[in-house]
């Protein structure tokens, strides 16, 4: 074998492992925007909780506008705050997975991504005194060819998001709350992603429920349906 078919074997081992996930969740990016659209309806969902602070404060948002919600829970959050995520439940919001442990799938064994999917269910279940599968949302967005055939054959959606809040990223010297209500008055429908995890450093919280609230107030001004994942991927 020469070394240029060999290098060619490796360069498609590494598209396939990595390109073929990497262009399904910017097609399904495109596809969630498509859909929200034309239903003209925002989903708002929350990743990497629940938090002590943040949750709570989001589910009586939530609660005093009569409105749903879909919150992909990290496994490890959980310990300790059991009756939150029983709360998310019990007041009708819709429950997703985010995995465990947070690991970026990219960057490590196929294997211990997958145990990391299945832990993360597994949490859940315990708590709710359930079983099955959930929703899922890869942490950082990352999948390789393993995970994805896992979750296919898991028949379980796969669910990116189309507006960023930038809760987890923005300046906090910028962080005013207002970009995914702009951007989402802008597209007039769309999948916003926020975080309702505890911080260890800085104040997001004014920015977070700031987001919430913007969009929450979007979406009524412009006459948009508030969904969840589930509602939305139905129509």
């Amino acid at each position: 074998m020469t070394v240029a078919i060999l290098f060619l074997i490796v360069l498609a081992a590494i598209v396939v492992y990595y390109g073929i996930p990497l262009a399904y969740s910017r097609w399904s990016r495109i596809a969630l925007r498509r859909k929200a659209v034309a239903r003209s309806a925002v989903v708002l969902t929350l990743d990497d909780g629940p938090g002590s602070d943040l949750t709570p404060a989001i589910l009586d948002i939530l609660a005093a506008r009569r409105m749903k919600a879909t919150f992909f829970i990290l496994g490890r959050n959980i310990l300790g705050r059991e009756d939150l995520l029983r709360r998310i439940a019990a007041e009708g919001h819709q429950i997703g997975s985010h995995g465990y442990t947070h690991i970026n799938y990219w960057k490590v064994s196929p294997w211990r991504a997958i145990s990391d999917i299945r832990q993360g269910w597994h949490v859940i279940n315990g708590v709710l005194g359930a079983s099955g599968t959930y929703p899922f949302r890869p942490p950082h967005g990352k999948l390789t060819i393993p995970c994805l055939l896992y979750l296919w054959l898991c028949r379980v959606p796969i669910v990116y998001w189309t507006i960023d809040s930038g809760d987890t990223w923005m300046p906090v010297t910028r962080r005013d709350g207002h970009r995914a209500a702009t951007v989402l008055r802008q597209h007039h429908g769309g999948v916003i992603l926020a975080h309702d995890f505890d911080r260890q450093q800085g104040d997001a919280r004014p920015f977070v429920l700031g987001a919430v609230n913007e969009v929450l107030a979007v979406a009524e001004e412009e006459h948009m349906a508030v969904l969840t994942v589930s509602d939305l991927l139905k129509g």
